[in-house]
């Protein structure tokens, strides 16, 4: 079996090389610190082959790699000129609709279907079921007579957008979410779709992320032995991750003179979070550490760590706090939708309401106090990741997936010959009407 996995973002300049600071070079030889790379790794294990695609800017011919570390291929096809016309328009990734125009747009590629099938690809997984991509994927899977699931990794459906979506999804052979929430809401939403509707997390990485000595991880790194260090991990982006809410937390954090904060990632806003540090005179004490692409090295900082905190307003299912939890760090966290069903309020952890920083301070300062709560709480975030969140469960809910798309004839079921018309899988906005035409 060979799964194609399409990422949702626009084309990999916007997301990986603005947002991350990667280049090319450095995503196909040794970056792997998304899903996608955990998945090729994962399936590969059983036998299902990969190939990761990414939509580019750049060049005017396909070109394919073979990671560097993890054993798949990468696609990288550049975007057609109906996309490079929409990008012309000011403000056009501005709005939902916007962001979902411009996201069905950038799939426009006329020599989709030939590239998927020299590649041989037997079902296509699309990162997000609330991108514009999944339409044109839809299409592509059509022409093909291949199934296609699409899957939720945080990107919930607009609700300008749903009714496009209550035309299309039920073309998936499956739909699968990271968390009880997104997966109720989506239910509710498709109950004709109930049964096709499932529950797949994340998962750790056991080999890499567990308990480690806290000394040797502080001399790994060259920290202060005494210090104290919370940690944060997440791509600098205020909108879904919040990091200004910690800042003003660790303003009320001062009676701690030896505590520091460390925030590991990079992305758009790391300049403004910068200035933000200098303003608050925090300094010395909220540490930008950049992004940290090699999880032994991440690995080793969690384990450096007392507790682990995210201050998200939103989120899928974060990988960052299973990861902690395998290294036994109890998570302090905003009440909010991915983050509630990892954190259990008390048991693993502590959850703050109204995304409020004097509430987060709180938590924080009960947990730095109480050594006996935190180390409890600690060895029960690994339990849980053991017991829910483990590769081989994870492994096993996914390749049923596969296997029962493809071997069920789906593809043949959802796409009965004849049977649709692309008027059919989505309505004709003027604008997508013009630009596919081109």
């Amino acid at each position: 079996m060979h799964i194609g996995i399409f990422m949702h973002t626009n084309y990999f300049e916007d997301f990986f090389v603005k947002g991350l600071g990667l280049s090319e070079e450095e995503y196909v030889n040794s970056y792997h610190n998304d899903f996608s790379f955990d998945y090729a790794r994962l399936l590969n294990k059983s036998g299902i082959r990969t190939t990761i695609y990414n939509f580019t800017q750049k060049g005017d011919q396909v070109r394919t790699y073979r990671h560097g570390v993890v054993d798949c291929t990468i696609k990288f096809i550049p975007v057609s000129k109906p996309y490079k016309a929409y990008c012309a328009i000011p403000f056009s990734h501005r709005t939902p609709i916007g962001k979902y125009v411009s996201q069905y747009v950038s799939t426009i590629q006329n020599n989709l279907v030939d590239i998927l099938r020299e590649d041989g690809i037997d079902l296509i997984y699309a990162q997000e079921y609330a991108s514009g991509r999944f339409e044109r994927l839809a299409l592509t899977a059509k022409q093909l007579n291949i199934p296609i699931i699409a899957a939720y990794h945080g990107g919930s459906i607009h609700k300008w957008i749903m009714p496009i979506k209550k035309r299309t999804l039920h073309k998936a052979s499956f739909l699968t979410t990271l968390n009880e929430d997104e997966h109720r809401n989506m239910v509710a939403q498709f109950p004709d779709m109930a049964e096709r509707i499932k529950l797949v997390p994340n998962f750790v990485n056991s080999a890499i992320f567990y308990l480690r000595d806290k000394k040797k991880a502080r001399a790994a790194l060259g920290l202060d032995p005494e210090t104290r260090y919370i940690i944060t991990v997440g791509r600098l982006f205020e909108h879904q991750k919040g990091h200004s809410l910690l800042v003003e937390a660790a303003e009320h954090l001062k009676r701690f003179p030896r505590l520091k904060i460390l925030i590991a990632g990079g992305g758009p806003d790391e300049q403004s979070l910068k200035e933000l540090i200098v303003q608050k005179g925090l300094e010395d004490r909220v540490i930008l550490l950049g992004s940290i692409r090699d999880k032994e090295t991440l690995a080793n900082y969690y384990n450096a760590s007392e507790l682990f905190v995210l201050p998200s307003r939103y989120e899928g299912l974060p990988l960052v706090i299973l990861e902690a939890s395998a290294c036994g760090l109890p998570t302090v966290a905003f009440n909010v939708m991915g983050v509630r069903g990892l954190v259990q309020d008390g048991v693993n952890g502590l959850l703050v309401e109204n995304l409020d920083p004097l509430g987060l301070a709180a938590s924080l300062q009960k947990l730095l106090e109480d050594d006996k709560s935190r180390e409890a709480m600690g060895e029960k975030a690994q339990e849980i990741v053991r017991l829910n969140y483990s590769e081989e469960i994870t492994s096993a809910k996914l390749i049923e997936l596969f296997k029962e798309s493809v071997g069920r004839e789906a593809a043949m079921r959802l796409w009965p010959i004849g049977g649709v018309s692309e008027s059919s899988v989505i309505p004709k906005l003027p604008l997508l009407e013009g630009l596919s035409q081109k």
